[in-house]
């Protein structure tokens, strides 16, 4: 069966990821820790033959995709707004924990974070415009941990794809890479992986645990 395998890759480590501030849409840079991280899923991925590269167009990620591509160098960059991270509302920037009220407060905020609705709107938006249906074999995207996290449950919620057998959703951490296979054509498609980071046990390399910008996502049948 000729089939696509989109490989889904979260952007390198930040500082503000280990300080678990909010980072929402801030265009925030990777630390030295990130670099090294997307050097070696860059170096991981190697040998993945890809034809197309999608990021979202906040610098964590594009230069995340630039490390990878330095291996793929026939491969063009394509930026998307569509692929950017969970928009924060008035926390963006604020370190999680510390701000008056609870973490139901969360919508209470003078300006809210972006819904889960919201942010599924415009992941499956993208998806179905540029990657069902794409003319490429492998595809690459870089992107954040709220967006694929809610992209992946999303297509798993509406049957678009089913997880292989042993495969659950669960953290992914800076770098952690997650394939998809699609029938080309239609046809339900087969999550294969979620959120691999074996490149940076490997390596022995600190991994930040956590995700502030995935805190207080509590919709039905998404993430909690």
């Amino acid at each position: 069966m000729d089939t696509v395998r989109i490989y889904i890759v979260r952007h390198g480590e930040t500082a503000e990821n280990r300080q678990q501030v909010m980072q929402g849409q801030l265009d925030t840079l990777l630390n030295a820790d990130g670099e090294r991280q997307a050097d070696l899923v860059g170096n991981a991925l190697r040998d993945v033959p890809f034809d197309a590269c999608y990021s979202s167009d906040l610098q964590r990620a594009t230069e995340t995709a630039r490390r990878i591509l330095v291996h793929h160098p026939g491969v063009a960059l394509q930026t998307d707004t569509a692929l950017r991270e969970r928009h924060m509302g008035d926390l963006q920037g604020r370190v999680w924990g510390r701000f008056p009220g609870p973490p139901a407060g969360l919508s209470g905020e003078a300006r809210p974070p972006e819904s889960p609705e919201a942010v599924v709107g415009r992941a499956m938006a993208w998806w179905s415009a540029a990657v069902a249906g794409t003319a490429a074999s492998c595809v690459l995207v870089v992107s954040h941990g709220a967006w694929i996290g809610l992209l992946v449950q999303t297509l798993l919620k509406r049957g678009a794809v089913r997880a292989a057998r042993g495969v659950h959703v669960g953290r992914c951490l800076n770098t952690g890479v997650s394939i998809v296979e699609l029938p080309r054509g239609g046809g339900r498609g087969t999550l294969l992986q979620y959120g691999s980071a074996a490149h940076l046990y490997e390596a022995e390399v600190d991994a930040v645990e956590s995700n502030a910008d995935e805190q207080g996502l509590t919709s039905p049948g998404l993430r909690n």
